[in-house]
């Protein structure tokens, strides 16, 4: 790997942790601010309520290093702490570079933003340095910016080495250049 793509994927690797500790931090402060002690998947009408769907996808920026210009795409049907996502990775030429799909195990509302958090439960990916790995039972994050036309989303891996703990993601910072998600209800 080049000098530049290593200082690529560090700055990547940075700030997603540095998100993921201020999306840590918020969920905390809201937490503290009045949720029930049975969490926030608790049992109530606004959690029956929440809801992420859609589809979206394109192809990944420079920033992405090593994976800039590969197409992905993402689909997601989430109910309250129910549902399924189908991720699917490949490089230009349409080689394989992941494919997976798996259950939703929770979801948080807030606004226009959901985070949803889930395990696959079938799929593979070829990750560098390890070549092709199963990914079954490794969890994975997704946040969602409903704005209209104009969706922004993000996702974290678990098997890449990011921490993902439920209904925690981080910041929602790439454009797809095709499709969108729905994001309505509210979790407080």
């Amino acid at each position: 790997m080049s000098d530049k793509r290593k200082r690529s994927h560090r700055r990547l690797r940075r700030f997603a942790a540095a998100a993921t500790i201020g999306v840590a931090l918020a969920t905390t402060a809201v937490a503290g601010a009045g949720a029930s002690p049975a969490g926030p998947n608790a049992s109530s009408p606004a959690s029956k309520e929440m809801r992420l769907s859609g589809s979206a996808g394109g192809n990944l920026p420079a920033a992405f290093g090593q994976w800039a210009g590969d197409a992905v795409a993402f689909d997601i049907e989430a109910r309250g702490t129910t549902g399924t996502f189908d991720v699917s990775h490949r490089k230009p030429d349409g080689g394989f570079v992941a494919a997976f799909n798996g259950d939703i195990t929770c979801l948080a509302v807030g606004g226009d933003v959901a985070v949803a958090t889930g395990v696959i439960t079938e799929g593979s990916a070829d990750i560098p340095g390890q070549g092709v790995t199963d990914l079954t039972g490794k969890k994975v994050a997704f946040t969602v910016l409903d704005d209209g036309r104009r969706d922004r989303f993000f996702w974290q891996w678990e098997f890449l080495g990011a921490p993902i703990n439920d209904c925690q993601g981080t910041a929602p910072v790439w454009d797809p250049s095709w499709g969108g998600f729905r994001v309505s209800g509210e979790m407080l």
